[in-house]
């Protein structure tokens, strides 16, 4: 890994890590947004098979825990892509409605831009470290170059047992005018 990834990683986690951990502990944060709709998700979630103790809060503090636990996993460099992508889908949703820009004016109102932006910015730097291969092939072009090979090494045993099929069967003819002449020489 280079040393700008061994920097960047955890300087990207960071912002998540501590989203995540203050979600786990506080999940009345994340609710309190959007009350309505954490109602209505609760009430399904009593209505269906689900145990008992699964309710809105504790789904919202997993979403933390797992928020929390891809960061880490990004910033030491443990399967990076798949913790990002985990890092995006557990707190882009969380980040984006919390900002209500509709109740403020003023400084404020640019303050919560800046801070929308600056959320853009991170959820950009994981869409990035999404892709990002570190320097290696993608699994489709490793596959596409396995297949290539494996048609190039089928190929050239084909060859090979085409020859050995040619001189086989040169063998054969040989043998057989072979004993045809000792045949014809024997009827004489």
């Amino acid at each position: 890994m280079s040393l700008v990834r061994r920097i960047a990683r955890p300087l990207l986690a960071a912002p998540f890590v501590y989203e995540g951990v203050r979600t786990a502990l506080r999940p009345e944060r994340e609710i309190d947004v959007f009350p309505q709709a954490f109602e209505a998700a609760d009430s399904a979630i009593a209505k269906s098979a689900a145990p008992g103790f699964v309710d809105v809060r504790a789904v919202v503090r997993a979403s933390g825990v797992v928020a929390a636990a891809a960061g880490i996993a990004y910033a030491t460099n443990r399967c990076p892509r798949v913790a990002a992508a985990a890092l995006l889908a557990t707190t882009s949703v969380g980040w984006a409605g919390r900002k209500r820009v509709w109740e403020l004016r003023g400084e404020e109102l640019s303050q919560e831009i800046q801070s929308i932006l600056t959320d853009a910015g991170l959820l950009g730097g994981v869409l990035l470290a999404v892709v990002d291969r570190d320097g290696r092939p993608s699994l489709g072009y490793r596959a596409e170059k396995f297949v290539e090979r494996s048609q190039k090494k089928a190929a050239a045993a084909q060859r090979e047992l085409d020859k050995k099929k040619g001189a086989v069967e040169k063998s054969a003819k040989d043998a057989v005018k072979t004993a045809q002449s000792q045949l014809a020489g024997e009827r004489r």
